[in-house]
Protein backbone atom coordinates (compact mmCIF):
# COMPACT_ATOMS: atom_id res chain seq x y z
CA UNK A 1 0.00 0.00 0.00
CA UNK A 2 2.45 2.41 1.04
CA UNK A 3 4.63 1.66 -2.52
CA UNK A 4 1.77 2.37 -4.61
CA UNK A 5 1.29 5.76 -3.10
CA UNK A 6 5.46 6.67 -2.48
CA UNK A 7 5.45 5.83 -6.53
CA UNK A 8 2.35 7.85 -7.29
CA UNK A 9 3.20 11.12 -5.65
CA UNK A 10 7.48 10.56 -7.11
CA UNK A 11 5.18 10.64 -10.54
CA UNK A 12 3.17 13.83 -9.27
CA UNK A 13 6.56 15.27 -8.61
CA UNK A 14 8.21 14.62 -11.68
CA UNK A 15 4.83 15.65 -14.16
CA UNK A 16 4.93 18.68 -11.75
CA UNK A 17 8.51 19.96 -12.84
CA UNK A 18 7.67 19.01 -16.24
CA UNK A 19 4.82 21.32 -16.57
CA UNK A 20 5.90 24.40 -14.62
CA UNK A 21 9.33 24.80 -16.00
CA UNK A 22 7.46 25.13 -19.68
CA UNK A 23 5.45 28.72 -19.27
CA UNK A 24 8.72 30.14 -17.69
CA UNK A 25 10.73 30.24 -21.31
CA UNK A 26 10.25 32.31 -24.24
CA UNK A 27 6.43 31.28 -23.97
CA UNK A 28 6.20 33.74 -20.80
CA UNK A 29 6.38 36.56 -22.86
CA UNK A 30 3.67 38.67 -20.78
CA UNK A 31 2.40 39.18 -17.25
CA UNK A 32 -0.85 37.22 -17.98
CA UNK A 33 0.94 33.97 -18.69
CA UNK A 34 3.06 34.52 -16.04
CA UNK A 35 -0.17 34.79 -13.55
CA UNK A 36 -1.28 31.62 -15.53
CA UNK A 37 1.62 29.93 -14.80
CA UNK A 38 1.08 30.91 -10.92
CA UNK A 39 -2.10 29.86 -11.02
CA UNK A 40 -0.88 26.55 -12.60
CA UNK A 41 1.51 25.64 -9.97
CA UNK A 42 -1.21 26.37 -7.37
CA UNK A 43 -3.54 23.79 -8.70
CA UNK A 44 -0.89 21.12 -9.04
CA UNK A 45 0.04 21.78 -5.43
CA UNK A 46 -3.68 21.28 -4.31
CA UNK A 47 -3.15 18.03 -6.09
CA UNK A 48 -0.42 16.89 -4.57
CA UNK A 49 -1.63 18.24 -1.18
CA UNK A 50 -4.77 15.87 -1.54
CA UNK A 51 -2.02 12.88 -2.53
CA UNK A 52 -0.36 14.28 1.06
CA UNK A 53 -3.28 13.77 2.62
CA UNK A 54 -3.41 10.26 1.60
CA UNK A 55 0.04 9.65 2.76
CA UNK A 56 -0.61 10.92 5.96
CA UNK A 57 -3.56 8.82 6.18
CA UNK A 58 -1.12 5.94 5.62
CA UNK A 59 1.48 7.04 7.95
CA UNK A 60 -1.31 6.84 10.54
CA UNK A 61 -1.86 3.28 10.09
CA UNK A 62 1.72 2.37 9.29
CA UNK A 63 2.63 3.95 12.94
CA UNK A 64 -0.47 1.62 14.20
CA UNK A 65 1.00 -1.42 12.63
CA UNK A 66 3.99 -0.54 14.41
CA UNK A 67 2.55 -0.22 17.66
CA UNK A 68 0.71 -3.12 17.41
CA UNK A 69 3.89 -5.22 16.73
CA UNK A 70 5.46 -3.95 19.68
CA UNK A 71 2.79 -4.91 21.63
CA UNK A 72 2.59 -8.06 20.21
CA UNK A 73 6.95 -8.61 20.92
CA UNK A 74 6.25 -7.43 24.34
CA UNK A 75 3.30 -10.15 25.01
CA UNK A 76 5.50 -12.94 23.61
CA UNK A 77 8.71 -11.51 25.87
CA UNK A 78 6.27 -11.94 28.84
CA UNK A 79 5.10 -15.60 27.81
CA UNK A 80 8.46 -16.99 27.05
CA UNK A 81 9.64 -15.46 30.83
CA UNK A 82 6.66 -17.41 32.21
CA UNK A 83 7.28 -20.24 29.86
CA UNK A 84 11.14 -20.37 30.91
CA UNK A 85 10.12 -20.58 34.40
CA UNK A 86 7.49 -23.26 34.11
CA UNK A 87 10.20 -25.30 32.09
CA UNK A 88 12.44 -25.09 34.85
CA UNK A 89 9.92 -25.71 37.21
CA UNK A 90 9.22 -29.09 35.41
CA UNK A 91 12.17 -30.23 35.08
CA UNK A 92 12.95 -29.94 38.54
CA UNK A 93 9.62 -32.09 39.37
CA UNK A 94 11.49 -34.39 37.04
CA UNK A 95 14.69 -34.99 38.39
CA UNK A 96 12.85 -35.33 42.26
CA UNK A 97 10.90 -37.78 40.39
CA UNK A 98 13.67 -39.76 38.67
CA UNK A 99 15.72 -39.38 42.04
CA UNK A 100 12.71 -40.91 43.95
CA UNK A 101 12.24 -43.81 42.06
CA UNK A 102 15.96 -44.74 41.77
CA UNK A 103 15.64 -44.99 45.50
CA UNK A 104 12.43 -47.33 45.66
CA UNK A 105 14.28 -49.48 42.81
CA UNK A 106 17.24 -49.39 45.25
CA UNK A 107 14.97 -50.86 48.29
CA UNK A 108 13.75 -53.86 45.86
CA UNK A 109 16.99 -55.01 45.50
CA UNK A 110 17.99 -54.82 48.90
CA UNK A 111 14.64 -56.77 49.43
CA UNK A 112 15.97 -59.43 47.38
CA UNK A 113 13.25 -58.81 44.59
CA UNK A 114 16.07 -58.05 42.01
CA UNK A 115 19.05 -60.24 40.58
CA UNK A 116 22.31 -58.49 39.51
CA UNK A 117 21.22 -59.41 35.99
CA UNK A 118 17.90 -57.42 36.36
CA UNK A 119 20.14 -54.20 37.55
CA UNK A 120 22.52 -54.98 34.58
CA UNK A 121 19.50 -54.41 32.31
CA UNK A 122 17.97 -51.28 34.29
CA UNK A 123 21.23 -49.85 34.12
CA UNK A 124 22.27 -50.41 30.36
CA UNK A 125 19.18 -48.03 29.78
CA UNK A 126 19.46 -45.59 26.51
CA UNK A 127 17.09 -43.11 28.59
CA UNK A 128 15.01 -42.43 31.62
CA UNK A 129 11.81 -43.28 29.64
CA UNK A 130 13.65 -46.37 28.76
CA UNK A 131 14.31 -46.97 32.04
CA UNK A 132 11.10 -47.17 33.57
CA UNK A 133 9.79 -49.35 30.67
CA UNK A 134 12.30 -51.82 31.52
CA UNK A 135 11.81 -51.74 35.29
CA UNK A 136 7.50 -51.79 34.46
CA UNK A 137 8.79 -55.25 32.49
CA UNK A 138 10.96 -56.54 35.39
CA UNK A 139 9.29 -55.75 38.44
CA UNK A 140 5.38 -55.57 39.98
CA UNK A 141 4.99 -52.18 40.66
CA UNK A 142 2.66 -51.34 42.82
CA UNK A 143 -0.07 -48.14 42.37
CA UNK A 144 2.24 -45.33 43.91
CA UNK A 145 4.88 -46.42 41.56
CA UNK A 146 2.20 -45.93 38.78
CA UNK A 147 1.06 -42.75 39.62
CA UNK A 148 5.31 -41.84 39.79
CA UNK A 149 5.44 -43.23 36.16
CA UNK A 150 2.18 -41.47 35.46
CA UNK A 151 3.13 -38.46 36.88
CA UNK A 152 6.61 -38.29 34.74
CA UNK A 153 5.89 -39.18 31.30
CA UNK A 154 3.19 -36.43 31.69
CA UNK A 155 5.65 -33.61 32.90
CA UNK A 156 8.03 -35.03 29.87
CA UNK A 157 4.58 -34.28 27.54
CA UNK A 158 4.30 -31.09 28.89
CA UNK A 159 7.95 -30.06 28.78
CA UNK A 160 8.38 -31.10 25.44
CA UNK A 161 5.19 -28.61 24.72
CA UNK A 162 6.48 -25.59 26.30
CA UNK A 163 9.68 -25.73 24.88
CA UNK A 164 7.93 -25.99 21.64
CA UNK A 165 5.60 -23.41 22.31
CA UNK A 166 9.03 -21.28 23.60
CA UNK A 167 10.75 -22.00 20.34
CA UNK A 168 7.40 -20.55 18.31
CA UNK A 169 7.11 -17.82 20.34
CA UNK A 170 10.61 -16.47 20.05
CA UNK A 171 10.09 -17.31 16.03
CA UNK A 172 6.73 -15.00 16.05
CA UNK A 173 8.76 -12.38 18.14
CA UNK A 174 11.83 -12.34 15.55
CA UNK A 175 9.44 -12.33 12.59
CA UNK A 176 7.49 -9.35 14.32
CA UNK A 177 10.79 -7.71 14.40
CA UNK A 178 11.43 -7.89 11.11
CA UNK A 179 8.16 -6.62 9.78
CA UNK A 180 8.48 -3.60 12.32
CA UNK A 181 11.52 -2.65 10.49
CA UNK A 182 9.78 -2.68 7.44
CA UNK A 183 7.06 -0.97 8.49
CA UNK A 184 9.67 1.74 10.07
CA UNK A 185 11.19 1.92 6.55
CA UNK A 186 7.94 2.50 5.07
CA UNK A 187 7.17 5.49 6.98
CA UNK A 188 10.54 6.93 6.32
CA UNK A 189 9.81 6.23 2.52
CA UNK A 190 6.92 8.08 2.97
CA UNK A 191 7.89 11.00 4.75
CA UNK A 192 10.72 11.91 2.69
CA UNK A 193 8.92 11.25 -0.64
CA UNK A 194 6.32 14.03 1.17
CA UNK A 195 9.09 16.62 1.87
CA UNK A 196 10.83 16.17 -1.63
CA UNK A 197 7.21 17.06 -3.12
CA UNK A 198 7.11 19.72 -1.21
CA UNK A 199 9.90 21.28 -1.48
CA UNK A 200 10.08 20.95 -5.31
CA UNK A 201 6.56 22.56 -5.36
CA UNK A 202 7.69 25.53 -3.35
CA UNK A 203 11.49 25.82 -5.22
CA UNK A 204 8.95 25.94 -8.67
CA UNK A 205 6.33 28.55 -6.70
CA UNK A 206 9.11 30.81 -6.00
CA UNK A 207 10.55 30.29 -9.58
CA UNK A 208 7.26 31.42 -10.88
CA UNK A 209 7.39 34.44 -8.25
CA UNK A 210 11.04 35.33 -9.25
CA UNK A 211 9.82 35.23 -12.88
CA UNK A 212 6.67 37.89 -11.93
CA UNK A 213 9.15 39.77 -10.37
CA UNK A 214 11.61 40.29 -13.42
CA UNK A 215 9.09 40.74 -15.59
CA UNK A 216 7.27 43.86 -14.03
CA UNK A 217 10.94 45.39 -13.38
CA UNK A 218 11.22 44.79 -17.03
CA UNK A 219 7.83 45.92 -17.69
CA UNK A 220 8.44 49.53 -15.62
CA UNK A 221 11.71 50.06 -16.84
CA UNK A 222 10.48 49.73 -20.30
CA UNK A 223 7.80 52.70 -19.27
CA UNK A 224 10.47 54.84 -18.11
CA UNK A 225 12.15 54.18 -21.42
CA UNK A 226 9.63 55.33 -23.43
CA UNK A 227 8.28 57.85 -21.06
CA UNK A 228 11.88 59.28 -21.63
CA UNK A 229 11.61 58.70 -25.11
CA UNK A 230 8.10 61.04 -25.42
CA UNK A 231 9.48 63.94 -23.32
CA UNK A 232 12.61 63.87 -25.45
CA UNK A 233 9.90 64.04 -28.53
CA UNK A 234 8.11 67.13 -27.24
CA UNK A 235 11.13 69.07 -26.19
CA UNK A 236 12.33 68.80 -29.53
CA UNK A 237 8.75 70.05 -30.77
CA UNK A 238 8.52 72.35 -28.57
CA UNK A 239 11.86 73.87 -29.44
CA UNK A 240 11.33 73.21 -33.18
CA UNK A 241 8.06 75.33 -32.80
CA UNK A 242 9.59 78.33 -30.26
CA UNK A 243 7.12 77.89 -27.63
CA UNK A 244 7.01 79.30 -23.86
CA UNK A 245 8.26 77.91 -21.23
CA UNK A 246 5.36 78.17 -19.27
CA UNK A 247 3.09 76.10 -22.38
CA UNK A 248 6.49 73.67 -22.39
CA UNK A 249 5.99 72.61 -18.75
CA UNK A 250 2.89 72.02 -18.94
CA UNK A 251 2.87 68.50 -20.80
CA UNK A 252 5.70 67.52 -18.23
CA UNK A 253 3.82 68.10 -14.96
CA UNK A 254 0.93 66.28 -17.09
CA UNK A 255 2.95 63.25 -18.04
CA UNK A 256 4.69 62.96 -14.43
CA UNK A 257 0.93 62.65 -13.38
CA UNK A 258 0.16 60.24 -16.07
CA UNK A 259 3.40 58.20 -14.69
CA UNK A 260 2.21 58.60 -10.79
CA UNK A 261 -0.89 57.58 -12.07
CA UNK A 262 0.67 54.45 -14.13
CA UNK A 263 2.82 53.54 -11.03
CA UNK A 264 -0.38 53.69 -8.45
CA UNK A 265 -2.03 51.20 -10.55
CA UNK A 266 0.57 48.99 -10.75
CA UNK A 267 1.23 48.93 -6.88
CA UNK A 268 -2.62 48.35 -6.51
CA UNK A 269 -2.82 45.01 -8.88
CA UNK A 270 -0.37 43.71 -6.34
CA UNK A 271 -3.39 43.59 -3.91
CA UNK A 272 -6.08 41.09 -3.09
CA UNK A 273 -9.27 42.62 -2.67
CA UNK A 274 -10.24 42.80 1.22
CA UNK A 275 -14.04 42.16 -0.68
CA UNK A 276 -12.67 38.65 -2.14
CA UNK A 277 -11.56 37.77 1.61
CA UNK A 278 -14.48 35.19 3.16
CA UNK A 279 -13.69 36.31 6.62
CA UNK A 280 -12.63 40.04 8.09
CA UNK A 281 -9.07 40.90 9.42
CA UNK A 282 -10.03 41.08 13.19
CA UNK A 283 -10.73 36.82 12.75
CA UNK A 284 -7.28 36.29 10.86
CA UNK A 285 -5.07 38.06 14.30
CA UNK A 286 -7.25 35.51 16.38
CA UNK A 287 -8.01 32.24 14.67
CA UNK A 288 -4.66 31.48 15.80
CA UNK A 289 -5.45 31.91 19.35
CA UNK A 290 -6.61 28.18 20.29
CA UNK A 291 -3.12 27.44 19.72
CA UNK A 292 -1.41 29.86 21.83
CA UNK A 293 0.53 27.67 24.89
CA UNK A 294 -0.54 24.24 23.33
CA UNK A 295 0.76 23.85 19.72
CA UNK A 296 4.94 23.14 18.58
CA UNK A 297 6.67 24.18 16.15
CA UNK A 298 7.29 21.77 13.00
CA UNK A 299 9.64 22.60 10.32
CA UNK A 300 7.45 22.22 7.16
CA UNK A 301 4.55 21.69 9.08
CA UNK A 302 0.84 23.00 8.60
CA UNK A 303 -1.29 20.61 11.11
CA UNK A 304 -3.57 22.54 12.74
CA UNK A 305 -5.52 19.16 13.63
CA UNK A 306 -1.60 18.16 15.67
CA UNK A 307 -1.07 21.73 16.51
CA UNK A 308 2.11 21.84 14.53
CA UNK A 309 3.15 24.84 12.38
CA UNK A 310 6.10 26.52 11.12
CA UNK A 311 6.35 29.92 10.78
CA UNK A 312 5.13 30.23 6.85
CA UNK A 313 2.26 26.92 7.65
CA UNK A 314 0.80 29.49 10.37
CA UNK A 315 0.65 32.47 8.12
CA UNK A 316 -0.78 30.50 5.23
CA UNK A 317 -3.53 28.69 7.51
CA UNK A 318 -4.52 31.62 9.19
CA UNK A 319 -5.22 33.32 5.74
CA UNK A 320 -6.85 30.29 4.84
CA UNK A 321 -9.59 30.45 7.72
CA UNK A 322 -10.64 34.22 5.92
CA UNK A 323 -10.52 32.07 2.45
CA UNK A 324 -7.09 33.71 1.33
CA UNK A 325 -4.91 31.43 -0.65
CA UNK A 326 -1.20 33.18 -0.14
CA UNK A 327 -0.03 31.20 -3.01
CA UNK A 328 3.22 30.64 -1.28
CA UNK A 329 3.94 27.49 1.45
CA UNK A 330 7.39 29.09 2.18
CA UNK A 331 8.83 31.99 3.59
CA UNK A 332 11.05 33.14 0.59
CA UNK A 333 7.74 32.66 -1.63
CA UNK A 334 5.92 35.30 1.14
CA UNK A 335 7.97 37.79 0.88
CA UNK A 336 6.54 38.76 -2.34
CA UNK A 337 3.37 38.93 -1.39
CA UNK A 338 1.09 41.78 -1.36
CA UNK A 339 2.81 45.30 -0.68
CA UNK A 340 5.84 46.34 1.57
CA UNK A 341 4.66 49.15 3.81
CA UNK A 342 5.87 51.06 6.15
CA UNK A 343 3.15 51.96 8.15
CA UNK A 344 1.78 48.56 9.64
CA UNK A 345 -2.04 47.66 9.82
CA UNK A 346 -3.36 44.34 11.64
CA UNK A 347 -3.13 41.60 9.53
CA UNK A 348 -0.26 42.79 7.54
CA UNK A 349 2.48 40.09 7.34
CA UNK A 350 6.29 40.68 9.53
CA UNK A 351 9.33 39.47 8.24
CA UNK A 352 12.31 39.19 10.16
CA UNK A 353 16.28 38.09 9.37
CA UNK A 354 15.95 38.96 6.20
CA UNK A 355 12.81 37.43 5.14
CA UNK A 356 14.19 33.51 6.86
CA UNK A 357 11.13 33.95 9.35
CA UNK A 358 7.36 35.77 8.94
CA UNK A 359 4.21 36.05 11.68
CA UNK A 360 1.43 38.19 11.18
CA UNK A 361 1.18 41.63 13.09
CA UNK A 362 -1.76 42.51 14.80
CA UNK A 363 -1.65 45.41 16.07
CA UNK A 364 0.30 47.51 19.46
CA UNK A 365 3.26 47.03 18.19
CA UNK A 366 2.86 42.62 18.28
CA UNK A 367 2.66 39.98 15.97
CA UNK A 368 1.11 36.29 15.83
CA UNK A 369 3.34 33.53 14.81
CA UNK A 370 4.40 30.04 15.17
CA UNK A 371 8.17 30.19 16.39
CA UNK A 372 10.99 27.09 16.84
CA UNK A 373 11.15 27.80 21.09
CA UNK A 374 6.79 27.73 21.65
CA UNK A 375 4.52 27.06 18.71
CA UNK A 376 1.88 29.75 17.86
CA UNK A 377 2.79 33.08 20.47
CA UNK A 378 2.12 36.72 20.58
CA UNK A 379 5.10 38.05 21.12
CA UNK A 380 6.34 41.98 21.48
CA UNK A 381 8.05 43.81 18.68
CA UNK A 382 9.90 45.30 22.06
CA UNK A 383 11.12 41.97 23.63
CA UNK A 384 14.05 40.27 23.16
CA UNK A 385 15.12 38.03 20.57
CA UNK A 386 18.41 38.03 21.74
CA UNK A 387 21.00 39.16 25.03
CA UNK A 388 20.82 43.05 22.56
CA UNK A 389 18.74 43.24 19.85
CA UNK A 390 14.46 43.53 19.85
CA UNK A 391 12.29 41.99 17.44
CA UNK A 392 11.75 45.06 16.10
CA UNK A 393 15.48 45.44 15.30
CA UNK A 394 15.22 42.31 12.91
CA UNK A 395 12.00 43.49 10.92
CA UNK A 396 13.11 43.47 7.54
CA UNK A 397 9.69 44.30 6.20
CA UNK A 398 5.96 44.53 6.34
CA UNK A 399 3.73 43.27 4.06
CA UNK A 400 0.08 43.80 3.03
CA UNK A 401 -2.06 40.95 1.35
CA UNK A 402 -5.45 43.03 1.00
CA UNK A 403 -6.41 46.58 0.54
Amino acid sequence: MGIKVHHKIAGLCVAGCFVLTAPLGTSASTYSNLVHSKQSISNQKQSVQNDLDKVNQQIHGLTENISNKQIEIGQNQARVSTLNKSIAQTKKHIEERQDLFKKRLNTVYKQGDASTSSLEILFDSKDFGDFINRAVALYKLNDQDQQIIKEQKDDQELLKKQQIEVQDRLNQSEKALNDLQSDVEQVKNLQATKQAALATLDEKEDTINSSIIDFEAQKQKAAEQAQKQKEAEQAKKLAATSSSTASSSQPASHQASSASVQSTQQKQMSYIPSSAATGSISKLITVGDRFIGNSTYGWGAENPATRVFDCSGFVNWAYNQIGVNLGSRSTSGLQYVGNQVSNPQPGDLVFFWGNTHVGIYIGGGKFIGSQSSTGVAIVSLSHLDSHTRTWGDDVTQYRRVLN
